[in-house]
């Protein structure tokens, strides 16, 4: 694991008490929980901006906080985004990206491994390079504080809710800049975040916290699709499933997705093969199947084994499906009276015909 702990600090009449933590070393960490939860706090405490905190703090082999000591911030070899993109208003965006690599040079050791032409065309920066920061929209300020802080070199990149100021539109713009760092860098994110939605599209792993104590740490596909996960309180269940693009197909408009072993088919997309995506499948939409049909209007079928079946209300049950070659588990909202028609048990396999299939945007 890269960073690992256990930290406690009191602040007035909050208390952050984590119990023991271990971050991956790769992906995106989500830090999610209501406002005043901890999630700021703890991050604060682990890029080392709180002074009173106690406990212990290890990334790799490196002792950030042991016996009281902490490691000073500029040695920590990390990266802080913050809500707010405060760059630098007397020099250009070029000028901030480059200051990165300064601050890398002054006081760290080691090569450049992200450099700054791989910055400019992630975040695609090169019509904004010689714009003053104050012409700039604030989905673009965002973007080059994100692209100032990877040109520092951190070997691990910690962003505060960085889409909180931003409007709607912006954080549809920035959000698919968001995905391609974490498909590219080698490094781990870890990202605080209220919203569901930025936990879909990009998490790999969700740390949640209540009242300054991590309540559960979980993979994206435990975290999105167990039924008491915080993520979601709403009358409608649904799943989120990670998809391959396979190819597009130009003449239907249609692009072509793998998921486990089987493939779904999407509206065309703007991504290239080989490239992930994130979906969407409302547990109304889902229909079960003894065998795939020769022919039918529904394009979309996929292998699934009935893993459990919980009551969902007085006229329905919750099916809990597992896809063939896929971790992801998907949900089926059935009547019981097609569960009787259909003597559903655990442990069948069955052909789920989905009807409508939306993208995370």
């Amino acid at each position: 694991m890269s960073l690992k702990g256990c930290l406690n600090l009191n602040l007035g009449t909050f208390s952050l008490d984590t119990g023991n933590f271990n971050f991956p070393k790769k992906g995106v960490t989500a830090i999610f929980g209501r406002s005043g939860s901890g999630k700021t706090t703890l991050l604060r405490c682990l890029a080392g901006l709180e002074v009173n905190v106690s406990g212990e703090l290890f990334f790799h082999n490196q002792a950030w906080l042991k016996e009281g000591e902490q490691t000073p911030i500029h040695k920590r070899k990390l990266a802080y985004v913050f809500q707010e993109a405060n760059l630098f208003t007397h020099l250009t965006v070029e000028g901030n990206l480059r200051y990165g690599l300064k601050r890398h040079k002054v006081s760290m050791d080691g090569d450049v491994h992200i450099h700054f032409d791989q910055v400019v065309r992630w975040l695609t920066l090169t019509e904004l390079l010689q714009r003053d920061p104050h012409t700039l929209s604030g989905g673009e300020r965002q973007r080059v504080a994100i692209g100032r802080a990877l040109l520092s070199q951190p070997k691990i990149l910690l962003m505060d809710e960085p889409m909180a100021s931003l409007d709607l539109f912006a954080k549809r713009e920035i959000l698919p800049y968001l995905e391609r760092l974490r498909d590219e860098l080698e490094i781990p994110i870890i990202y605080v975040t209220h919203s569901p939605e930025e936990v879909e599209r990009l998490a790999d792993f969700v740390l949640f916290m209540e009242q300054g104590r991590i309540t559960h740490f979980e993979e994206i596909e435990q975290a999105l699709n167990r039924s008491e996960t915080p993520l979601y309180q709403e009358e409608n269940p649904r799943s989120v499933l990670s998809a391959e693009v396979a190819y597009h197909d130009e003449q239907d408009g249609l692009s072509c997705l793998r998921v486990g072993r089987d493939f779904l088919w999407v509206p065309i997309l703007s991504k290239r093969e080989g490239e992930s995506v994130r979906i969407v499948v409302s547990a109304q939409q889902i229909s079960l199947l003894a065998e795939k049909p020769e022919k039918s209007s529904v394009l979309n079928h996929l292998i699934v084994t009935v893993k459990s079946i919980d009551d969902e209300s007085g006229y329905s049950v919750l099916v809990h499906l597992a896809i063939k070659d896929s971790p992801w588990p998907l949900l089926a909202k059935i009547t019981k009276r097609s569960l009787r028609r259909l003597e559903l048990k655990e442990g069948q396999e069955w052909i789920a015909a989905i009807k409508s299939v939306s993208i995370l945007n």
